[in-house]
C-alpha cells in the first residue's frame, strides 16, 4: 500500500509539474492565505490550486518545495474539492480530469487526451513495478559514489518534467523486467550472420566493423557458430537488441533472406550487456563499444529507431572532434569531451539501409571505478525521502574539508559552468557547433565529489549552424548532405536554449536548491554572471540576448508534444516538438545587470 501511494504521488508530481509549466495555470496559495480546513489538510504547506473544468472542482496539491525554475516537490497526494467539500477520486481519475482541461475547450474540438492518459497509466504502472523491484536498495539511487552503469540504472523516476517518463509502448509481459535499466537485468545481444551483399557499415577507425566483430567475439563462439563461420567466412555479424530481433523476424525481407540462406540466426551471443537510461543503448564493462541499437518501441516521446543520416552524422562528428581544426580548442578545454558514435552496421537491401536494423557503435571509455553519472540521475530525488544525491555530495565534501555546504554548493555549480558554459559558447559562436545537451545526454565525472570532466553524447543532437559553420562545412561538407546536421541559427538557438539551459542547467539549479544548501536565486545569479561574461565577448549574439533580456523563455512542452502525438525522431526537425513561452527566470533589467557587473 505504501509503495502505491508513493507511486501515485510521484506520477502525479510529474504530470502536475508539466501541466503547471506548459499551461501557466495554477494558483499558488501560501499557508497564511489558506482556510483553516486547507491548512489542516496541507499541514501548513503551500498549495497549488488548479480548476478542473469537467468536474467544476479544484485540485489542491501541497508542496514541500517550490521552484523558480519549474520542478516542484509534492508534500503529499493532491485532493479535489467542489464547493468546499472533498471529492473521493482516484489518482487515475484525477489525471484524466486534469488532461481533460487541455481539450475541454471549443478551440480544440478534434483533440483527444486518451492516448496521453494511456501513456500516463502505463508509466505509472511501470514506476510502481520499478520501485517495488528496487525497494530493498532505494538508497542506492542517491548514493554518494556511482559508476557509469550504476547511475544509468539508478534513474528510476525518470524525466521530472515529463507527464509519462516511463511509458514504453511496445513492451509486453517480461519485457519490462528483462530489458529495463531500472531492473538492473543483464542479457546478451542477438546476432545475425549476414551475406556481405546485404550489409552496410562504416568505421572512422578504418577497421571494417565485421572484421572487428569477428575478432572481438572469438571467445564467445560455440561449435555451431564456428561451423557456420567456416562455411561462410565472408558473412558479417550484425548485433541487434533482442527485443528488436524478435520484432524483425516477421518482416518480409527477413524471411526472404533467411530462406535464401543469406541470413543465419546466431541467437544470443557475446557480452552480458545492460540497458542504459535510453533503454535501447546497451553497455558492458568488457565490450570495446556501447551499442546504440534500433528499437521499435515508443520510449517517452519517440520510437527509438536509428536513422541512416545519424550513422553518417556520428562518424563525421567523431572525425571533426578529433580533427586538427579543433586541436587548440580541445587542448584549452580538455575537461569538455564528446562521447562519440564513430561506427555503425546495418542490413542493406538494393542499396537501401533498413533503419530498423541499424546498430551504432559508441565509444566506451569508462572504467568500473570511475565516478561517472548522467545529470538526470544526479538530479533525481530519493523516492521516499526529501533529498537527492547533492545532499550526499555536499555533506561528504564538508566533512572532508570543513567548508560550509553553502559555499560548497555555490563553488560546485560554478565549477560545472566553468567546464561547460564558456567553452560551449565558444563552440557555438566561433565554430558554429551546438549540442542537444539535456540532462540524459550530459555525463559528468566527479573527482573527490567535485566536477572533473563533462561529456556530451548522442549524435542525434549534434548541430551545425548554417550561418556560423562555414569553416567546418568546407572541411566536412557531408555533414549537410549525408548527416543532415546543418540547421538555421534560429532553430539551433531554440534547441540549445532549452536543452542545455532550460533542461540541464535549470535541472541542476533545482536539484542543488532542493538540497537545502543554497537558494535557487543564488545559483541563478551565478549563471547570469556567466551569461553576461559571454555576452560581453559576443555582443551580437541573439541567443545570449534572449536569455538575458527577454522576459519569456521558449521551453519544450513534453505534455503538449505528447498530447499532439508528435514523434521527435521521425518528424521533420521543425515539427518534432511543441515549445511554450515561460517566464524567464534569468531575466533582469539590462541596466541593473550591467551596473552590477561593471
Amino acid at each position: 500500500m505504501l509503495m502505491k501511494l508513493i507511486t501515485d504521488k510521484i506520477a502525479l508530481q510529474h504530470l502536475l509539474n508539466a501541466y503547471l509549466q506548459e499551461t501557466g495555470e495554477g494558483l499558488y496559495i501560501p499557508s497564511a492565505k489558506q482556510t483553516p480546513s486547507q491548512q489542516y489538510k496541507s499541514k501548513n504547506a503551500p498549495l497549488i490550486c488548479i480548476y478542473l473544468k469537467a468536474l467544476e472542482a479544484h485540485i489542491y496539491a501541497p508542496l514541500s518545495y517550490w521552484s523558480q525554475v519549474g520542478r516542484h516537490r509534492l508534500a503529499d497526494l493532491p485532493w479535489v474539492e467542489r464547493d468546499g467539500k472533498e471529492i473521493s477520486i482516484s489518482a487515475t481519475s484525477l489525471a484524466a480530469n486534469l488532461l481533460e482541461n487541455l481539450v475541454h475547450q471549443p478551440s480544440k474540438p478534434s483533440l483527444d487526451a486518451s492516448s496521453l492518459l494511456e501513456c500516463w497509466i502505463q508509466s505509472r504502472r511501470a514506476l510502481f513495478q520499478f520501485l517495488d523491484f528496487r525497494q530493498s536498495d532505494l538508497d542506492r539511487i542517491t548514493a554518494l559514489k556511482q559508476n557509469f552503469i550504476d547511475s544509468e540504472q539508478a534513474l528510476v523516476l525518470g524525466h521530472s518534467m515529463h507527464p509519462s517518463p516511463k511509458s514504453r509502448q511496445g513492451f509486453v509481459q517480461q519485457d519490462w523486467k528483462v530489458f529495463s535499466p531500472e531492473t538492473q537485468s543483464t542479457f546478451k545481444m542477438h546476432f545475425l550472420y549476414v551475406h556481405p551483399d546485404y550489409i552496410a557499415h562504416d568505421n572512422a577507425h578504418n577497421i571494417p566493423v565485421p572484421v572487428q566483430f569477428h575478432h572481438d567475439l572469438q571467445p564467445y563462439f560455440n561449435d555451431y557458430h564456428r561451423a557456420k563461420i567456416k562455411e561462410f567466412p565472408e558473412y558479417a555479424l550484425l548485433p541487434l537488441h533482442p527485443w528488436q530481433a524478435r520484432y524483425l523476424k516477421d518482416k518480409t525481407w527477413y524471411q526472404q533472406l533467411l530462406h535464401q540462406h543469406k541470413l543465419i540466426d546466431f541467437g544470443a551471443l557475446g557480452w552480458e550487456v545492460k540497458a542504459t537510461t535510453s533503454v535501447r543503448t546497451l553497455y558492458s564493462e568488457k565490450a570495446p563499444w556501447m551499442f546504440k541499437t534500433s528499437m521499435s518501441v515508443a520510449v517517452t516521446n519517440s520510437v527509438r529507431v536509428n536513422l541512416h543520416k545519424e550513422c553518417h552524422r556520428g562518424l563525421l562528428s567523431y572525425q571533426l572532434w578529433n580533427d586538427d581544426y579543433l586541436a587548440d580548442f580541445r587542448k584549452r578545454h580538455s575537461r569538455l569531451q564528446t562521447l562519440s558514435d564513430p561506427a555503425w552496421i546495418a542490413i542493406s537491401i538494393n542499396g537501401d539501409v533498413i533503419d530498423e536494423s541499424i546498430c551504432i557503435l559508441r565509444e566506451n571509455p569508462f572504467r568500473t571505478q570511475d565516478d561517472v553519472t548522467c545529470i538526470a540521475s544526479l538530479c533525481q530525488d530519493h523516492p521516499m525521502q526529501e533529498k537527492n544525491r547533492f545532499n550526499e555530495i555536499f555533506a561528504s565534501i564538508s566533512a572532508r574539508t570543513g567548508q560550509s555546504e553553502t559555499d560548497i554548493a555555490l563553488n560546485w555549480f560554478d565549477q560545472f559552468l566553468e567546464i561547460t558554459f564558456l567553452p560551449l559558447m565558444e563552440l557555438y559562436h566561433e565554430f558554429g557547433m551546438a549540442f542537444e545537451a539535456h540532462q540524459q545526454n550530459t555525463l559528468i565525472e566527479l573527482e573527490e565529489d567535485w566536477p572533473k570532466t563533462v561529456w556530451f553524447r548522442d549524435n542525434q543532437g549534434f548541430y551545425y549552424i548554417r550561418e556560423r559553420a562555414d569553416s567546418i562545412l568546407q572541411r566536412f561538407p557531408k555533414l549537410e548532405s549525408d548527416g543532415q546536421a546543418v540547421c538555421p541559427q534560429v532553430l539551433v538557438d531554440e534547441r540549445f536554449r532549452y536543452y542545455f539551459i532550460g533542461n540541464t542547467l535549470f535541472g541542476l539549479i533545482n536539484a542543488i536548491g532542493a538540497s537545502g544548501a543554497v537558494s535557487e536565486h543564488q545559483l541563478i545569479e551565478i549563471l547570469q554572471s556567466y551569461l553576461l561574461q559571454a555576452f560581453q565577448k559576443y555582443p551580437d549574439s541573439p541567443l545570449l540576448y534572449t536569455l538575458l533580456y527577454e522576459e519569456t523563455f521558449p521551453y519544450k512542452g513534453n505534455l503538449m508534444t505528447r498530447l499532439y502525438e508528435l514523434d521527435e525522431l521521425q518528424a521533420h526537425i521543425s515539427q518534432q516538438s511543441i515549445y511554450v513561452d515561460l517566464k524567464n527566470p534569468l531575466f533582469v533589467k539590462q541596466s541593473e545587470l550591467e551596473a552590477e557587473h561593471a
